[in-house]
């Protein structure tokens, strides 16, 4: 049936992976979910995902390979995604790996995901540490609050809200790939990527900087000092 016949081609994606020597493989289930409310049994429909990928967990794990989630609101379904948020896949993820009795599963954030439905992106990446799921894959661009999965040229939206997202990553030691995803529509391809890349190390470059300064940003924040936090990353945002 087209369940099984799904997790084969997932599996065969496994075997691909392995092949080509990568660490981990990813999951973005677009066509899992609903358009229309009433329209499935919730319960059932997070059954399902979480036996599936349990069972392609189980298949990862044997191959010596980590699973990474990758969570979406919408698009293509109109209603929601069986996994809409990071959150909602970190739940899952943690699921399976207490079934396995190891950290096979991850969770994939898409930033400008996180920008669909509103959450501070920096939350997301301390919530999934908090929760003992690890990230084992970023997609870096830009979209704007509440709209759709533009994937932008990185650092065009929300400066602050980016940075923000890069300190919690150092903050809690993630250490693997920032991936471009990005779509130009109307750009030229290689110009629109050369600049993302340059803006991304710029904000990476601001984050460092503030993580530099912790102890005093640490500080300010105990004391519930939103002025000073601002006063003392204010010109390693707004400067160059």
């Amino acid at each position: 049936d087209v369940r099984r016949r799904a997790l084969e081609v997932h599996g065969e994606g496994l075997e691909v992976a392995k092949a080509l020597g990568a660490g981990v493989a990813s999951i973005w289930p677009g066509q899992d979910g609903w358009d229309y409310s009433l329209e499935v049994g919730y319960g059932k429909a997070i059954d399902r995902f979480y036996r599936g990928l349990l069972e392609l967990a189980s298949a990862a794990a044997d191959m010596g390979l980590k699973l990474g989630v990758e969570a979406k609101p919408k698009e293509p379904r109109e209603g929601n995604m069986i996994v809409p948020t990071t959150h909602a896949a970190a739940a899952i993820a943690a699921a399976v790996n207490r079934e396995l009795g190891e950290k096979v599963v991850g969770v994939v954030i898409d930033y400008g995901h996180e920008l669909m439905y509103a959450v501070e992106p920096g939350y997301t990446v301390h919530l999934t540490h908090f929760l003992g799921v690890p990230i084992v894959g970023i997609h870096i661009n830009a979209a704007k609050t509440h709209s759709n999965d533009e994937d932008r040229i990185v650092g065009t939206g929300d400066l602050w809200q980016l940075i923000d997202f890069l300190l919690a990553t150092i903050e809690t030691g993630y250490d693997g790939w920032y991936v471009l995803d990005q779509f130009t529509y109307r750009a030229e391809p290689v110009k629109a990527m050369r600049l993302s890349k340059e803006l991304f190390a710029n904000a990476m470059k601001k984050a460092l900087a503030i993580y530099r300064i912790r102890d005093r940003v640490e500080e300010a924040r105990a004391r519930g000092d939103q002025v000073e936090v601002l006063n003392l990353v204010k010109k390693i945002v707004l400067s160059g």
